[in-house]
């Protein structure tokens, strides 16, 4: 991989990470919010269970009556991650056994076909099109272009894609990756407290 592609990937990385630094410290501007009443049950506990148990289908009805969708988010996300994880690896030329990118590279295909299948949902379904946003598409193609670049190449191809998405990150939607995991902790912390999160679980006594 040439110095420059290098360095442009590099620079777009410390684009994204300042910007989502940035937003995170706008949000955090608001303060937080007072909690009176005495704990009812455990934060940690109630963390734990938002990021594992609450998240699964048979703890969301939204899920449950989505199955298909479900299963292309997580092969979406798995490969979205897995593109990550080559494009560090390409930076630090390191390569892979065989037997190991041959695994990688389903899982791109899965994500790759994951993305375009909840892409042309949101376009065909006319309630999902009313609810989009330009951003929706944009953040779409972005991260599916990502992803079948590093299965198909070029490598210069895959590069400018990488800097294009980690230009976008705090741009718009996919800045997510920070929020969804900032909201979850909140959320799990929040309910966990009052003894909701995980149902049943945890009291203070």
């Amino acid at each position: 991989m040439s110095v420059v592609l290098t360095l442009g990937v590099l620079a777009s990385a410390t684009w994204a990470v300042a910007g989502l630094v940035l937003l995170r410290a706008e949000a955090r501007a608001y303060g937080s919010r007072a909690l009176h009443a005495a704990p009812a049950g455990d934060p940690a506990a109630g963390v734990r269970y938002a990021f594992t148990g609450a998240m699964s289908p048979g703890a969301k009805e939204s899920v449950r009556e989505h199955l298909p969708s479900y299963f292309a988010g997580l092969a979406y996300h798995g490969g979205i991650f897995t593109a990550l994880g080559l494009l560090l690896l390409a930076l630090c030329d390191v390569a892979l056994p065989g037997r190991i990118l041959m695994g990688a590279r389903i899982l791109l295909g899965l994500g790759v076909l994951g993305g375009l299948g909840l892409l042309l949902k949101r376009l065909l379904k006319p309630e999902l099109r009313r609810l989009s946003h330009p951003d929706d598409v944009v953040s779409n193609l972005l991260a599916t272009a990502f992803v079948a670049l590093a299965l198909t190449g070029p490598v210069t191809a895959w590069m400018l894609s990488a800097m294009l998405l980690l230009i976008y990150v705090p741009l718009g939607k996919i800045r997510h990756c920070l929020f969804f995991f900032v909201a979850r902790r909140h959320l799990g912390a929040f309910f966990g407290r009052r003894g909701v999160f995980p149902p049943g679980g945890a009291h203070v006594r």
